[in-house]
């Protein structure tokens, strides 16, 4: 039992880590275009903690078989959902922080369906990085066991 939940959280290293670098990034760009050093690591934390819970996700999901690994369809169906849920959690958490309000978009329905129509492209990139990262974590796996 122990060996089978340590396979499944090795299988969600690499969502996790995709959706945490995005969020480092997003902090990145924040400070770079000359927001305040706070608003960025709010914004680094409020998106890329959910972007990471849900990559995280993504990877149990593929490891328990609900989920085919490496098709475009299943994880852009998956991040038509997610992607949304995550830039509403970072938008009223960011809202939350710095004005001491939680405030949702003035057009909700708006916001969520363009964040829908984001989420594919996101959903492209998350592939992308996902197996290459997962690729490389297996065959380190594989190496070290063979030792």
């Amino acid at each position: 039992m122990t060996q089978i939940r340590e396979g499944f959280l090795k299988e969600a290293v690499p969502g996790a880590f995709v959706g945490l670098a995005a969020g480092l990034i997003a902090g990145g760009l924040a400070a770079l275009v000359g927001q305040p050093l706070g608003w960025a690591l709010v914004t680094m934390v409020a998106l890329g903690l959910p972007l990471g819970a849900f990559g995280g996700g993504f990877g149990l999901l593929v490891a328990a078989g609900r989920l085919p690994a490496g098709r475009f369809a299943p994880v852009a169906l998956y991040w038509l959902v997610a992607f949304p849920l995550a830039r509403l959690i970072h938008e009223t958490t960011v809202s939350l922080v710095l004005t001491g309000q939680v405030r949702l978009p003035a057009d909700l329905a708006g916001f969520l369906a363009y964040q829908g129509i984001v989420s594919f492209g996101w959903a492209i990139g998350f592939l992308w990085l996902h197996e290459r990262i997962a690729m490389r974590l297996r065959a380190r796996s594989d190496a070290t066991a063979s030792r």
